[in-house]
């Protein structure tokens, strides 16, 4: 009688492949060597200007203050990896001299606002942060960090769901030609 056991199959390139996988995956997620995604998709949707949102001293504040003017903005939070590591990258962007027309507005979905002043001390940063207790169907994104760039007349021209680097010259000029574009008539 032959009790030999038979050979199991070698999996090494399976777990290989599969280890590959899973690298590729978590580098595009956190670097996403592609920049931005800036086409828009010819069916901009309408921004919602009725958004109350809080100032970092917890007073309210109207996101229709920017209705009219090209906004930059971001969904973020403190305890985001990604969200914190594109935060520098819209910094340098928004301190674009050529961008004067153009609203930066990092809105953070963090539960406090001692969490957001803990995290912005030291950080001179030319963005306007709020915070939101709840995000409106026009922005709201299955991750953070979400990027919305919204057009003067009132429409979400591009947006990009995940960090990136934000200050790219291919940014800078859409965001430019966006700035120039009317705003909606009444």
């Amino acid at each position: 009688m032959n009790n030999a056991q038979p050979a199991k199959p070698d999996r090494t390139w399976l777990y290989v492949g599969l280890g590959f996988v899973i690298l590729w995956g978590i580098y595009l997620a956190f670097f996403n060597p592609g920049g931005p995604n800036l086409e828009s998709s010819g069916a901009s949707t309408p921004a919602d200007y009725s958004w109350k949102l809080l100032d970092l001293d917890d007073k309210p504040v109207e996101f229709s203050k920017y209705k009219g003017k090209t906004v930059f903005l971001n969904v973020w939070a403190t305890w985001c990896g990604p969200c914190v590591r594109e935060m520098p990258s819209i910094a340098a962007l928004a301190a674009n001299p050529g961008l004067k027309d153009v609203a930066f507005v990092c809105v953070s979905t963090d539960d406090s606002a001692g969490v957001v002043k803990q995290f912005l001390a030291g950080k001179n940063w030319p963005m306007t942060i709020l915070r939101a207790t709840e995000l409106p169907p026009a922005f709201a994104t299955e991750g953070i960090p979400a990027t919305f760039l919204i057009a003067p007349n009132g429409r979400v021209a591009a947006s990009q769901i995940g960090s990136t680097d934000w200050n790219e010259p291919k940014v800078v000029a859409f965001l430019e030609k966006l700035a120039k574009s009317s705003p909606a008539q009444p």
